[in-house]
């Protein structure tokens, strides 16, 4: 039940994000052209008391209007809207009128005036009124002249472009809602789908593919998820075949060693003495603890993994001198070292790990010769190992975890190798020479503060 709520949940989440942006926005419009359409016309009201004021005090100005009669007309219109005061400062009124309360508002204003030209605003009785008041001398005497206008339309204008405009943002918001929730649905939709196939991966139902074809971001969240569940249904069905076969190759030699080891109690020697018996135990034991340590090797590598790894010189020919040395005494092969290696930085041990697998699958398919080649150049360095045994199947990735070897065997061996080579920022290869089968290694050249951290 959570599960199904999830997605209606991130669904609501989104449409609730697009609906505060489209209010926010809205009222930030809404905000904005309120305060803009007031200033805006309180701008032109002044303005036009400006105007009608300047000229009705220049008749010079008056005179020349008749030539252009558009402008005439304007003014004259406009001069019908504005009135006329001029008074003295002693109060008297020499033009003009208006109501008493205005008047002496204007007057204390006109007293109290720091410059020639003032503009001022107050209400009376409900109603704006808009006046300027100029400070003008004549014959020697300060006049003022006032030129004032009634607010009749303001208010009305304000609100009623105020409420269109709300009106016309609440039906687009409204509509715009529409596409959002839509978009909420086409995004949480895909979510919705890989969320049911990533449970049925989870319960290990690989056949679920997920039919989700898209270009975008999801898309390739859903090609790697799909991706995911291919590797993983090949992964289980290689470890249901490991564990198989893997536990057939560690129950072959338990049943040798517990077989001979119960007739030699009854006093019977299958090989026919003791001595031969008690080596096939001991042989047998030997490939038990092999497939062991491997095991338990790979589980080191993949603890470890994610970790830095603590970098010291290996001086490679030293290093396969020692393992020559040790592997001629396991066959009557003939042994070639050709070439010199160096110094690298690596895991010492890991090193020396990859390279006995390698070395000991050559010996157990050589027939008669074991080569290795080292060669050192400013990248890096390449070793090869080489056997002169039977060709192998190319076509097949022997250092996959779980592949099958020679005669339906699965061994970690090459897997452990490969996982060692990449730790390590190298290459390793196998291929056929035509005379033999031959395994390359390549391991570039890092500086000492180097740092190596596992990815794989």
């Amino acid at each position: 039940m959570m599960n199904a709520l999830k997605p209606k949940r991130l669904m609501w989440k989104i449409w609730v994000l697009i609906l505060l942006i489209i209010v926010t926005l809205a009222l930030m419009i809404l905000i904005t052209i309120r305060s803009s359409i007031t200033q805006f016309i309180d701008e032109q009201v002044y303005e036009t008391l400006r105007d009608v004021d300047y000229y009705l005090g220049n008749t010079n100005e008056l005179e020349n209007y008749p030539q252009n009669p558009i402008e005439y007309d304007r003014r004259q219109q406009e001069s019908r809207s504005v009135n006329q005061l001029i008074f003295l400062p002693n109060g008297r009124i020499i033009y003009g009128s208006a109501p008493l309360e205005l008047t002496n508002r204007m007057y204390q204003e006109a007293l109290n005036q720091s410059g020639q030209v003032e503009r001022y605003q107050t209400t009376i009785d409900g109603e704006d009124v808009y006046y300027i008041i100029r400070q003008n001398e004549y014959d020697g005497t300060i006049v003022y002249q006032a030129s004032y206008a009634w607010d009749a339309y303001r208010r009305e204008l304000v609100s009623t472009l105020y409420w269109r405009i709300s009106i016309l943002i609440g039906v687009i918001s409204l509509l715009s809602l529409i596409p959002a929730l839509l978009m909420s649905r086409q995004l949480t939709k895909p979510i919705v789908e890989m969320e049911r196939a990533v449970e049925k991966i989870s319960n290990r139902q690989w056949e679920t593919a997920l039919p989700l074809d898209r270009q975008d971001e999801l898309g390739q969240l859903a090609h790697s998820i799909d991706a995911m569940r291919k590797e993983l249904k090949e992964q289980d069905l290689a470890q249901q075949a490991l564990l198989q076969n893997i536990s057939h190759d560690l129950k072959t030699p338990i049943m040798v060693i517990r077989g001979y080891a119960q007739s030699i109690g009854d006093g019977i020697y299958p090989t026919g003495d003791l001595k031969g018996s008690s080596e096939v135990i001991d042989e047998e034991a030997s490939r038990l603890e092999k497939k062991v340590v491997d095991l338990l090797y790979v589980t080191k590598l993949e603890y470890f993994k994610g970790q830095e790894m603590k970098l010291e010189p290996i001086n490679l020919d030293k290093l396969m001198e020692l393992l020559v040395a040790r592997f001629k005494l396991r066959g009557q092969l003939d042994w070639e070292i050709n070439g010199e290696g160096g110094e690298m930085l690596g895991d010492g041990e890991q090193i020396r790990v990859a390279f006995e697998n390698v070395l000991d699958n050559a010996l157990r398919y050589a027939e008669t010769c074991i080569r290795i080649d080292l060669n050192r150049d400013e990248s890096g360095v390449e070793i090869i190992i080489f056997n002169d045994g039977p060709p192998v199947d190319e076509s097949l990735d022997l250092f996959h975890q779980f592949s099958r070897g020679k005669q339906g065997k699965f061994g970690l061996g090459l897997f452990i190798v490969q996982r060692i080579v990449t730790l390590h920022t190298g290459e390793v290869s196998l291929r056929n020479t035509g005379d033999g089968t031959a395994v390359r290694f390549y391991f570039p050249r890092l500086k000492p503060n180097h740092a190596l951290k596992s990815n794989a």
